[in-house]
């Protein structure tokens, strides 16, 4: 039986300690209880967070394989509807936007690993569908579902690495997670500029196919449950089986029916959206950011092919600078996020935003990001001008995303899967409606004129961004969010 103190200090955000010392309540026997996921092993731990991390690397990278090869699909089903050939990649992410509020109630109702397993295989089942797809309309509701489905890792993964780490070590953890998400893009381009050459799009769908089915495979056999609330509702169940004694309860058992259970989690998303301002005012920033990115990711393939003549191969090729963007972001954060915490914490000053301080830079790095990127084309200049470009873009978002997700996972922590998800939701439907006004952004004020409208919008939205950073706490204590 642990103390008072002890239990206190290990309950989630919101639980209070006074059942404590009810011998009937059940919860981690102390500090070290090997039952307590933050307790396990490391090796056990990072071999999670790395398959995690794998998938959200391949759900991303399915998202952009096809910017590419849009051509070739176009071609091959006769269409010339400029809006439908955004769609092919944007219907995706708009998925994304829908999954996420089921799948991320589910995790904290059923636990991870149900949710993991069922939506990894049926991902497999949409992608090997789009490549069998007769038609185009077949292809962009296969296109969808695959990204429904496959936004699991993305919703709850976050909620995984709070499973698993202390706030002071997620830091890391966050960057190799965040690692995969950012940088599946850009190897999506290269790699289905590649196949898309050499074997025809459809092949690009049996290959993310095949190489997700590998990983979900690995996820099967090596990974476990880590939800909290699952692991003691096993545990009670497991007491109660061996003692008799059907009164023992798990801590985080509030007592509510199944359905009841499901019901709250399922509106929890929104709630944390409409009554947090912060959470609020950072899904719109998401959105935001997330629609520049799939812009970009779209429209650069159109720049790189019209303005320098390249072939699908070399456009992929192309966006290597964005990948070494997002790496240069992430090892920033890396380098700097947990060291800050720590001291933070050391000096009796630590605080939730303290997390958010990349998201002040994204602002200016974007706009810079997005100037250079379209002038760049509009006056000609070499080819390597409009890529540097693209590193900048990503390692500006890398930072920003890397930095609310930390953020969001330090605040809601059990509930942290939720409020990643309300944030997927909005930054989906961005990643979803820009790219498709893109287009026609472009065609009317040309690639710089375009590129300052963005860069304008990146600007307006620092000061909002620098006063959460510096007020962020104030705001959360006069808008609380009773889940």
């Amino acid at each position: 039986m642990t103390n008072t103190h002890e239990r206190s200090r290990l309950l989630p955000d919101g639980i209070a300690a006074e059942d404590s010392e009810d011998d009937n309540v059940v919860f981690w026997e102390d500090s070290s209880d090997p039952e307590n996921p933050q307790n396990w092993p490391r090796g056990t731990a990072w071999r999670q967070i790395a398959i995690v991390s794998l998938l959200s690397f391949l759900i991303p990278l399915g998202a952009t394989m096809f910017a590419p090869a849009v051509h070739q699909v176009m071609l091959e089903f006769s269409s010339t509807n400029e809006a439908l050939s955004a769609l092919i990649v944007s219907i995706y992410v708009l998925g994304w936007a829908l999954g996420p509020l089921v799948l991320a109630p589910l995790s904290e109702v059923h636990g991870r690993m149900v949710i993991y397993t069922w939506s990894n295989w049926l991902y497999v089942l949409a992608t090997v569908a789009c490549a069998l797809a007769p038609n185009l309309p077949a292809l962009v509701v296969f296109r969808f579902l695959a990204g429904a489905v496959g936004s699991t890792p993305m919703a709850i993964g976050g909620g995984t690495i709070s499973d698993l780490m202390g706030i002071q070590q997620r830091g890391l953890a966050l960057s190799v997670y965040m690692f995969g998400s950012i940088l599946g893009p850009t190897v999506g381009l290269v790699l289905g500029g590649s196949v898309a050459d050499v074997l025809g799009w459809r092949w690009i769908c049996w290959v993310s196919a095949g190489v997700y089915s590998l990983v979900a495979a690995a996820q099967l056999v090596f990974s476990s449950e880590t939800y909290p609330s699952v692991i003691l509702a096993r545990k009670t169940k497991r007491l109660q089986e061996k003692t008799g004694n059907l009164a023992l309860r798990s801590k985080l058992d509030d007592g509510l029916s199944s359905r009841q259970v499901l019901a709250r989690a399922i509106i929890r998303p929104a709630k944390m959206t409409v009554l947090s301002p912060i959470n609020a005012v950072l899904s719109l920033v998401s959105a935001y950011l997330n629609g520049l990115g799939f812009l970009l990711l779209t429209s650069a393939p159109v720049l790189f092919r019209v303005e320098y003549g390249f072939s699908p191969r070399q456009v992929g090729l192309a966006f290597i600078g964005y990948g070494v963007g997002t790496v240069a972001g992430l090892l920033s954060f890396t380098a700097t996020s947990d060291r800050y915490i720590r001291r933070r914490a050391a000096l009796g000053l630590l605080k939730a935003e303290d997390r958010l301080l990349p998201v002040v830079a994204t602002g200016p790095l974007l706009a810079f990001g997005f100037l250079l990127f379209g002038w760049g084309a509009y006056f000609h200049a070499h080819w390597l001008v409009p890529v540097v470009a693209t590193g900048v873009i990503g390692a500006s978002t890398v930072l920003f995303f890397s930095a609310v997700i930390g953020y969001l996972i330090d605040c809601f922590t059990i509930y942290a899967a939720s409020a990643i998800a309300a944030n997927t939701v909005l930054r989906s439907v961005g990643g979803t409606l820009l790219p498709l006004a893109g287009r026609d952004l472009f065609d009317t004020l040309g690639w710089g004129g375009g590129s300052s409208v963005l860069a304008l919008g990146a600007i307006l939205l620092t000061p909002a961004l620098v006063y959460l950073y510096v007020k962020g706490e104030s705001i959360r204590h006069k808008h609380p969010v009773h889940l």
